[in-house]
């Protein structure tokens, strides 16, 4: 039989998490065609894992990479250390037109999915790539999003804006084939000149931009641009300062929502820009982007200014949270009416940097918000005023596509027991008895068994035990010795004794309380019985059974009383008890003689 539960938030503890700090960082960098350099590329992609310009460091967990050649994707291949996994890499004759998209990820917290890879064309001989990763260790619900890396055509004017377009299009085309709850993240250089592009515009009717939609032009905005870091063009590298912000980080809907695998929105920066170098070189006189080590700065702009003719954009992200539930202790066995309170812990498990859980008991509606590492408790009422077993549970339910193990059930379960019956009869509850016994002075200690049942017992009633006796007469009545424990289906005995030796002739009146209760399980019920034994105390035999004179002994005297009687019927001298005094009484009396 399934039971209900009264559920209520009785109490709350909450225990205070470390401070965020992201967990997956992706990365998108126009490394245009290994023209600079190549010490000062990896200078900055090893610096990009190091960067704590606005939250903590965190390890890059994606890096994609636009203008890669074929001889460009070898040198990164030999150039990056362990810590980095290449994912799908294919060129389609796209080194003619600046090189090819290349990705690559951290293979300790990321597995590629090689059947996500997709090889878009966005026109003017122009590809975009896609790939698709899968959180390792988030396995309830799975966790994957996908990465989009574009290269859109690049110069002013309608023809070039047009181009674009169709390039943006495309990469929209191919996410509609996608379910609508896909995580992507689509990033690159899309060489969009201004927020009022045709192909800018139509990204935005489908993607979200943390840096926002607004105008990013002029110096007011210098801290949103990613090209030039160089203001001279050489060596393939084109100049002109940093004005343009051609490399953007865009992502769907529901990387936007705040309790899953989202944005971190304040963290989108493009890296070493400190926002003072409008129309100059990212390297000129001293750049502040890490106020606090100029020197860091400094040489982070250097190696920006010589590796490529475009700067990084960061990103970091949430990491799902995870709903952990347990409960401390358990119901077990309980006896109905029982006080039962289950301290449920409920925490978000997810690591240093995931997302806030939101949760909600559907039982009670009781919610809250934890914080990474946070845990809040809740006393749960148990409903116990129903023998039998209890098999309920608390759900806990959570918002976002990601957060693991949610809905979470809790399993409670139990078994309530019912009263014990305790009664002095086998098939009806007798809690009084009334015992009388005729007892003969100096027949020595009598025992009187009195029998004790728990009716009704079974395996969902609680056993019986026996306490306390307290009652009877000091020094002539005594309660049993022993006080059985854990009656059942059987009953038990207990033996009162009664001391004849010291009673006198006459009537006694004998009250026993008996304290029984149920068996040690809490929600322990106490019981009173009571015995009254009505005592009739009749004279014993005499000592000396020829004594007729009652002087405690047979003599001479005893011969002459019973002489005197001789043929009569008086009791005293009729020893044989046969209506005479006669012969035999007389052969009674000389065999007890000197009694």
């Amino acid at each position: 039989m399934a039971r209900s539960l009264l559920l209520g938030l009785l109490a709350v503890f909450l225990v205070p998490s470390p401070a965020a700090e992201a967990q997956v960082r992706v990365v998108t960098w126009n490394v245009a065609g290994f023209r600079g350099v190549e010490t000062s590329i990896f200078d900055v992609i090893d610096e990009l894992s190091q960067d704590d310009h606005i939250d903590a460091a965190s390890p890059v967990s994606v890096i994609v990479l636009q203008e890669v050649r074929n001889s460009d994707y070898l040198a990164l291949l030999s150039g990056l250390d362990v810590t980095w996994t290449a994912a799908t890499y294919t060129n389609s004759s796209e080194d003619g037109y600046g090189g090819a998209q290349a990705c690559f990820y951290r293979a300790d917290q990321l597995l590629e999915l090689p059947d996500g890879h997709a090889d878009l064309y966005t026109g003017a001989g122009r590809r975009c790539d896609r790939w698709q990763f899968q959180m390792l260790g988030y396995n309830d619900p799975p966790v994957d999003f996908f990465v989009y890396s574009a290269h859109l055509k690049a110069g002013t004017g309608s023809s070039n804006e047009a181009d674009r377009l169709t390039g943006a299009n495309r990469i929209l085309q191919d996410l509609e084939k996608l379910p609508s709850d896909t995580a992507a993240i689509i990033c690159g250089d899309f060489n969009v000149y201004s927020n009022m592009e045709p192909a800018y515009l139509t990204l935005m009717g489908v993607l979200s931009d943390p840096q926002g939609i607004g105008s990013w032009s002029g110096s007011g905005n210098a801290i949103k641009h990613s090209q030039s870091p160089r203001t001279i063009s050489e060596g393939g590298l084109s100049g002109g300062g940093m004005d343009d912000r051609f490399d953007l980080m865009l992502t769907t809907s529901t990387l936007a929502q705040a309790d899953a695998l989202s944005f971190i929105f304040s963290t989108q920066r493009s890296v070493g820009n400190d926002g003072n170098h409008y129309n100059q070189a990212i390297n000129a006189g001293t750049n502040t982007y890490y106020p606090t080590d100029l020197p860091r700065s400094n040489a982070l702009a250097d190696n920006l200014h010589d590796a490529s003719d475009h700067i990084p954009v960061l990103t970091d992200f949430f990491l799902p949270p995870a709903l952990d539930v347990s409960a401390s202790g358990g119901i077990g066995t309980v006896i109905e009416g029982a006080e039962v309170d289950i301290q449920v812990g409920i925490s978000n498990g997810g690591d240093v940097g995931a997302a806030d859980l939101p949760f909600v008991v559907s039982q009670t509606g009781d919610q809250g918000t934890l914080a990474p590492g946070e845990t809040m408790s809740i006393y749960v009422q148990v409903d116990t005023l129903t023998p039998g077993p209890i098999d309920a549970s608390i759900t806990v339910e959570a918002t976002g596509d990601w957060v693991q193990h949610a809905p979470f059930a809790l399993p409670l379960e139990g078994t309530v027991l019912s009263h014990a019956s305790p009664s002095f009869a086998v098939d009806e509850v007798v809690t009084s008895s009334v015992i009388p016994l005729t007892l003969v002075v100096g027949s020595g200690v009598v025992t009187e068994t009195v029998t004790l049942w728990n009716v009704g017992w079974s395996n969902a009633q609680s056993r019986l035990d026996v306490d306390d006796v307290t009652g009877g007469i000091d020094g002539v009545t005594a309660p049993p010795d022993t006080l059985p424990q854990g009656i059942a289906g059987f009953p038990t005995s207990l033996a009162f004794t009664f001391d004849t030796d010291v009673m006198s002739p006459g009537n006694l009146f004998c009250i026993y309380t008996l304290h029984a209760s149920d068996e040690d399980l809490p929600g322990e019920g106490t019981f009173s019985l009571t015995l009254s034994f009505p005592l009739v105390v009749q004279p014993g035999d005499p000592q000396c059974p020829g004594d007729v004179t009652g002087d405690g002994q047979t003599n001479v005297a005893d011969l002459l009383a019973l002489i005197d009687m001789w043929g009569t019927n008086d009791v005293a001298a009729d020893l044989n008890e046969d209506g005479i005094v006669d012969i035999e009484d007389l052969l009674l009396m000389l065999g007890d003689y000197g009694c």
